[in-house]
């Protein structure tokens, strides 16, 4: 059987990536439209609240003052701006990763974010969508986020900064952690008189960029070692870590999750966990964002805005099933030639991915 040529797969990626990114430009657009809307914005300024920021081991961290939802919401989008800006400058650069994906047909780890995050985003959506399907017809439903549902301004401010604060509390905190034990452990080994790194920016480094930290100590990272850049420890932590946060959604207070959401959570989590380990915090929590303020800022956008912005939602749903598609074959094409022929010539290597949370 013939394959693709590797040309053809890398144009029909890049143009995969290009679009869904712009995507996520008028996402951002649309998020910072609704919250100078005068309606919208005023329903969330008229709501305060004691909010969740974070935990260590799952210890919930909360305010001692109330902050109005507007001003959560706006810091919360400055962040994710934030997290773009650094997806954008990361490893090779967006523009270099996206010529050498359209001429080469390939990515690699030392690859944008913000090239990979299109495809892996998108596949790790399909799997879970039909994981989802599975489960439900097995008699495991996956139940809904919530029923009733709170003020939509709420809802909304909600799902802005589930995916910062769950990162924090899943990630960051407990595998950040362990990082700093392993390379703060191993820069004690390290000779006075070699580049030794100071031990707060490599603490500071480990929770933020593990890969980073890793490199200052001389240790295996992903990007040069593939799957032995990660430490059995690690390796360990993620399941307990993808597990606890697939439970986390069904025993959570505020929710309508069924048993099957732990599953598919679980399996959601054990990819924002990869993929804060191979490129960062940043990184975790644009995968994060994709769930749960993408597709709610459209359909909240639809609903404000009306007009065109309404066609929105479903145009993006649809965009966002035939790229997973796209990845997904991608990807079996990397496999199949890989197995064949023993290359990588393809477009797809995986990185080997608040009262109300969604994932």
């Amino acid at each position: 059987m013939s394959q693709p040529p590797r040309g053809l797969l890398g144009r029909i990626a890049a143009g995969a990536v290009s679009f869904t990114v712009l995507t996520y430009v008028i996402a951002i657009g649309i998020g910072l439209g609704l919250v100078t809307a005068g309606q919208f914005a005023g329903q969330l300024q008229n709501i305060r609240v004691h909010f969740f920021i974070g935990a260590f081991f799952i210890y919930p961290i909360i305010t001692p003052i109330p902050v109005d939802l507007l001003l959560l919401t706006d810091a919360c989008i400055v962040i994710y701006i934030a997290c773009f800006i650094t997806a954008f400058r990361s490893r090779d650069g967006f523009l270099t990763g996206l010529q050498r994906l359209r001429q080469a047909g390939q990515i690699s780890f030392r690859s944008s974010w913000l090239i990979a995050m299109p495809l892996v985003s998108c596949a790790l959506l399909l799997m879970v969508l039909v994981a989802t399907i599975v489960l439900n017809q097995s008699g495991l439903s996956s139940g809904t986020l919530c029923n009733p549902c709170p003020p939509e301004a709420e809802l909304y401010a909600a799902l802005a900064y589930s995916p910062i604060s769950e990162e924090i509390a899943f990630r960051i905190t407990i595998l950040g952690l362990l990082i700093a034990i392993i390379t703060t452990w191993k820069n004690r080994s390290i000779e006075p008189g070699s580049s030794k790194p100071r031990t707060l920016s490599l603490v500071v480094a480990s929770f933020l960029s593990p890969e980073s930290a890793k490199e200052k100590v001389g240790l295996p990272t992903i990007t040069a070692n593939r799957w032995q850049g990660i430490h059995w420890s690690e390796w360990i932590l993620l399941f307990l870590t993808s597990s606890l946060f697939g439970i986390a959604h069904v025993i959570s207070g505020g929710t309508d999750w069924g048993i099957g959401k732990a599953f598919t959570a679980a399996i959601s989590g054990f990819a924002l966990g990869l993929i804060y380990l191979a490129y960062g915090a940043y990184a975790a929590v644009l995968l994060h964002w994709f769930f749960d303020f993408y597709f709610e800022t459209f359909s909240v956008g639809a609903d404000i805005f009306g007009g065109p912005v309404a066609t929105l939602p479903g145009l993006v749903s649809l965009a966002t099933v035939i790229v997973g598609i796209v990845s997904i074959l991608v990807g079996l094409a990397w496999l199949v030639r890989r197995l064949t022929s023993g290359k990588i010539p393809t477009t797809y290597k995986p990185p080997e991915s608040v009262p109300y949370s969604v994932q």
